[in-house]
This record gives structure tokens, sequence and C-alpha cells, in this order.
């Protein structure tokens, strides 16, 4: 028998390594999104599209249809999001959360409060979580959602991914060395001597995660990251690598020019991957070395068609100047 599997955001940076892998599984897979647009080869493989406003509930639910046997959620967000999922006609829920939920014995989050917390290393999934609520703080907005889903009725898996990418992200940390590369700089600012290790997450490991939760419904919270979490450096080498580029990197003793994944090296974000595998016989698809010159090669692109993202966390990747001055302050 066929099993139909709606994605909500199924043409983003998720859903795009998501969707062809169910589809490939078996499953008839409907993509929703605002445009109702599919990336390239999903037609081929029997993907349909649905044109949904998440907002709009009328819209939403005319896209589920009759209903799914899964309801895989990448673009959730708050209590409000988890009732609507809850109220669907649907078998199960698979949904992306996030991993700066995680709070140390302090309540300190990666919530953007600049209070970097002390977390164990690595972080089980039973490590305290931030107090739900505050809608207008990421984190907190998160562990809503979570709460929310986890009081059922259906069955939901909630996975914690950390520092995501892959073709379609919309805010793309590797610009940072992306940039660089494409501008022909060798010298590349690392703060905290290249040591930090924020964990990375491959869409296509997060696609692998939703491909078991879909076929094994049930209500569990998984992390949702990349074998070998590089370091910062490691991750310069290996865009590098990717781009054919040699860097020089020049390693700051603190942070007197962060990059998007600079956490002091005493406080590292490393998930413990142990129960994916217990729960899910989980194995990752993909290395940060292996899946990044994708990555790369789309970033490129969306540059050479004139795309930036100044005004946003990642402007300060533009600012060489302030880069020059970091590293000529260090002699």
């Amino acid at each position: 028998m066929s099993r139909r599997a709606v994605l909500i955001g199924g043409n983003g940076q998720i859903g795009r390594a998501a969707a062809p892998a169910l589809a490939r599984d078996g499953w008839d897979v409907v993509a929703v999104s605002r445009s109702g647009s599919l990336p390239a080869g999903f037609a081929e493989l029997g993907i349909e599209a649905a044109q949904a406003d998440r907002a709009d509930d009328a819209q939403l639910r005319a896209a589920i249809g009759d209903g799914a046997d899964v309801v895989v959620d990448m673009v959730a967000y708050g209590r409000a999001h988890a009732e609507q999922l809850n109220s669907l006609p649907a078998g199960s829920l698979v949904v992306i959360s996030t991993g700066s939920v995680y709070a140390d014995d302090e309540g300190r989050a990666l919530d953007g409060s600049g209070a970097i917390p002390h977390l164990p290393y690595p972080i089980p999934e039973s490590q305290p979580t931030v107090e739900p609520g505050d809608p207008d703080n990421y984190s907190r907005g998160k562990a809503a959602l979570e709460q929310e889903l986890l009081a059922g009725p259906l069955p939901a898996t909630v996975l914690r991914p950390g520092a995501i990418y892959g073709p379609g992200s919309e805010l793309p940390r590797e610009l940072f060395f992306v940039l660089r590369a494409r501008d022909g700089r060798r010298r590349v600012a690392l703060a905290w001597e290249g040591r930090s290790q924020f964990h990375t997450s491959s869409a296509e490991n997060i696609a692998e995660l939703i491909r078991l939760a879909a076929a094994n419904p049930g209500t569990r919270v998984l992390n949702a990251g990349d074998p070998d979490p590089p370091t910062t450096l490691e991750i310069c080498e290996a865009i590098g690598a990717a781009m054919g580029h040699e860097f020089e990197p020049v390693l700051l003793p603190a942070d007197e020019y962060s990059n998007p994944w600079g956490l002091p090296p005493d406080r590292p974000c490393v998930f413990d991957m142990t129960a994916a595998e217990r729960e899910l016989g989980y194995r990752a698809v993909t290395t940060y070395p292996e899946a990044v010159g994708a990555m790369c090669e789309w970033l490129v692109g969306e540059l050479e068609s004139g795309r930036d993202w100044r005004g946003t966390y990642l402007d300060k990747a533009y600012d060489y100047a302030a880069e020059d001055a970091a590293i000529a302050a260090i002699g």
C-alpha cells in the first residue's frame, strides 16, 4: 500500500533533501510551500507540489487533503503551530525544532541573549531545556512547540539539529568562508584559535532521520547532528578544499572577529547521537567534508545571481576591514 507524506516547507533547505529521500523510499510525497514550486528533479521523482501559506489554516488543510500518513514540518514555531499540527488528519508528525533549546544549570541557552551556556559534552536529549513561552525568543518559542507536540494526541518525532547547512539555506553560515574564497582572500581570521565546535547538521542527515521516523512513528525527541562534528578550523579547511582555495587561517586568541560557529572552546555545543542510533537504527549518510561541496556550489550560484545577506546576522561576514584590523592587532 502507498504511504502519503506531506512536507510543510517542502522546497526549503531541509525539504530539498527530505522529499527525495522519502520518494525514493516509496512514499507519495507532497511538497507544500508558499510558492507552490518544485526544485529541479522533484517532478521526475513523482513529488507533487501544493501551494499554501501555513498561516492560512484553510490552505494548509486543502494541501493535506483527505489525510496523510505523516506530516513533516520544517518551519513550525510556537505553540499555535503545534496545536494546528495536532488537529490535522495525519497518522503521525515529524517536526524540526532546534538544539538551541538546551539550557545549562543556570538556564542559559544559545538563544541570542549573549549568555553562552555550559552544556555537557556531548548533550543528551535528557538535558533540560529553556522554559517554553516567549514567542519573540526563538529558543523559547521552539520549546513551546515541543511541549505541545509531545503532549499529543498525534505521535510526534521532534528533531533537534544544530548548525543546519545545505542548498536552499535562508541564512547560510558557510557564506563566511565562501565569500572569502570567491574574493580570493587567503588570510582568514578564526576566533578562539579555530577550536570552536557548534555541531553541524547536514540537510541530508536530517532527511535520513525524517525518513526513519516517518516509517517508525512514535513520540520522541532526537538530536540531529553530523558525525565527527568539525571545529571551525576544520570547516575552513573543508570549504577551502571544496572550492579549490587555500586559506591561511589566522588563529585569534578569543573572539576579536567572530564567525557563525564561534563558541568558546570550553563551551562547545555537540550532540549525543546514540538515541537516534538506538531507537531508529540511524546511521549518518554523509559527513561535513562530503556534504559541504554542494552547499558551496549553490552559494556561489546565489552570489553570482546578485543575492547577498547584508542586513542579517551574517552581515559581519562582509566586513573585511574589521577582519583585517583584527589580524593586524595580533601582529
